[in-house]
Formats: C-alpha cells, sequence, structure tokens
C-alpha cells in the first residue's frame, strides 16, 4: 500500500470515530456540559505523554482558536442533546457558508458566481431545516438545539480560519493544550453544571470512548492522514462524518432525522462538494507555476 493509500485509510479511519459522537452523546444519561467537560479531560490526558510544554506560547491568533474550538466542542454536545444527531452535525457542517461570508465582508474576496451558487445551496439547505414543522410547532428545545448548531458552524468556520495560521508548537501539543484548557475553563465556570454522581456504569464507558476514541485516536490518525494526501481528498473523504453520524444514531438509539432533515443534508452537502470542486484556472496557474520553478531549477543546476 502506497503512502496516499494509507494516509486515505488514516482519515477514512479517523471520520468513522469521529461519527461516532451523536450516538455516544445520546446514550450517555448526564447534562451536556457535563459529557463536555469528561470528554475534553479525557482527551487531554490521552494527548499529555506528546504535547511539549515548552513550546507553547500564546498569540492573538492561538487565542482565537482556543475560543473558536472551546465553543464548537461545548455547543456541538448541547446540540446534540437538545436537537436531532443529524440536525447538530449537518448544520455544524456550514462552516464553508460563513467563512466565505467573512472573506467577502473583509474583502478577501469578490462576488464570483461559481463561489456564490454553492454557499446559496447551503443556505437553502439551513432554510429547509429550519422550516420542519417539528420546529413551527413551537418545539422550543429543538429550535434552540438548531440555532446552537448553526452557531457551532460559524465558530467551525473561525477554527478552520485559525488553523491555517502558523504556530510555534506541533498539532498534537495545539490540540492536546487546548483540550486542557477547555476542561478548566469548565470547571472554573460551570462546575454547578459537572455532576457524574447516579449515572450507570456504562456510561462511564462511553465517556472514556468519547475522550479516548471520539476525539483524542481519531484526531492522532486525522493528523498522521492529512501528511500523506492532498487537503482536497481530506475534505472530500471527512464529509464521510456528516453521514455516518445520523446513520450510527439511527441504528442503535433509534432517532430517525426528518423529511425537511434530509433534504436540507442534501442542499448542504451538494452545496461542500461544489464547494471543494477545484477551479480550473487556479489548478493550472498553480501548475504553471511549478512547472516554471522547475525549469528554473534546472537551469541553475
Amino acid at each position: 500500500m502506497n503512502s496516499k493509500n494509507r494516509g486515505a485509510c488514516f482519515i477514512l479511519l479517523a471520520v468513522t470515530l469521529m461519527s461516532t459522537g451523536g450516538l455516544l452523546i445520546k446514550s450517555i444519561e448526564a447534562s451536556a456540559i457535563s459529557i463536555a467537560f469528561a470528554r475534553s479531560l479525557i482527551a487531554g490526558c490521552v494527548f499529555l505523554p506528546f504535547i511539549k510544554w515548552k513550546k507553547i506560547k500564546f498569540s492573538k491568533n492561538y487565542i482565537g482558536l482556543i475560543i473558536s474550538y472551546t465553543y464548537l466542542t461545548i455547543s456541538f454536545v448541547i446540540a446534540t442533546k437538545l436537537t436531532t444527531a443529524a440536525n447538530a452535525i449537518i448544520l455544524q457542517c456550514t462552516a464553508p457558508l460563513w467563512l466565505y461570508m467573512a472573506y467577502l465582508i473583509g474583502g478577501k474576496k469578490k462576488l464570483v458566481a461559481r463561489e456564490f451558487i454553492p454557499r446559496v445551496t447551503i443556505l437553502a439547505g439551513i432554510i429547509i431545516i429550519f422550516c420542519d414543522p417539528l420546529n413551527a410547532s413551537g418545539n422550543v428545545a429543538a429550535i434552540a438545539g438548531n440555532l446552537l448548531a448553526l452557531s457551532a458552524g460559524i465558530a467551525y468556520a473561525l477554527e478552520q480560519y485559525f488553523m491555517e495560521k502558523k504556530y510555534p508548537m506541533d498539532d498534537i501539543t495545539i490540540i492536546g493544550f487546548i483540550n486542557f484548557i477547555m476542561a478548566g475553563v469548565m470547571l472554573l465556570f460551570m462546575h454547578s453544571q459537572i455532576a457524574f454522581s447516579g449515572i450507570p456504569a456504562v456510561n462511564w464507558l462511553y465517556l472514556i470512548l468519547l475522550g479516548v476514541f471520539q476525539i483524542g485516536i481519531s484526531y492522532l490518525f486525522f493528523l498522521k492522514g492529512v501528511r500523506l494526501v492532498s487537503a482536497f481528498e481530506a475534505s472530500i473523504l471527512s464529509l464521510l462524518e456528516p453521514i455516518l453520524n445520523p446513520v450510527f444514531v439511527f441504528f442503535f438509539v433509534g432517532e430517525v432525522p426528518s423529511f425537511y432533515t434530509m433534504c436540507g443534508f442534501a442542499a448542504i452537502l451538494c452545496g461542500i462538494i461544489l464547494t471543494l470542486i477545484p477551479n480550473k484556472k487556479a489548478v493550472s496557474a498553480t501548475q504553471l507555476g511549478e512547472n516554471i520553478e522547475m525549469k528554473s531549477e534546472r537551469k541553475n543546476y
């Protein structure tokens, strides 16, 4: 097996582990904050042997990454408890829309039909999900969960933005330390909502699985995989998560996504796929630049 295929296998394994989040969160009889706290603390412990403490340095970008990652993780757990697992993960995947809007407002991108249409498709998917009669009937918890999942999508976009920045730390140190910070923040400001007394013994197994495999080991596999395949291929393979997450919940918990959720998911997935299709002109320009660079190197040689 060549390195590219190994990388694809690592990412598929990582995404499959990440996809168990909805199932495990739905199966634990504890508050969302308790689950988020335990998951981050356990994940931090998994990364602990690999954290290079002396290289940790705070900056505006790293603080932004900490805030966006913390909000994303906590809001996703709460949203999964309030609404369906399908809605929670699907609305979180609207990150490309918010990232595009931010670049558009900031003047870093121009309004181009090829980039605009996929985002409108994602927006249409969001509207379809929120038009679900279940929300219109006054289900406050479901509406709150959907709105929280939508805000998680914005946090996910911010996380991607800050992930692109350069840091003097390796990826494992960055993520591992963030999980410890997140656990500390929740313990300091949300300690009254953290409680584990009285939960069934099997729930502790689920919490360990969340921390060790759903976040910890999955990130190790993902980080290893993304170094062996292109960013485009990694993005395509990552689309398996919003597909598997509600599937696992359906088979093991019996939670059935509504017709509106399925239609909205189809629109959002279509928009994301269209977003990931590379621009032929941009690819040609990149290849031309690489060819010129290679010829220049040969001449110098």
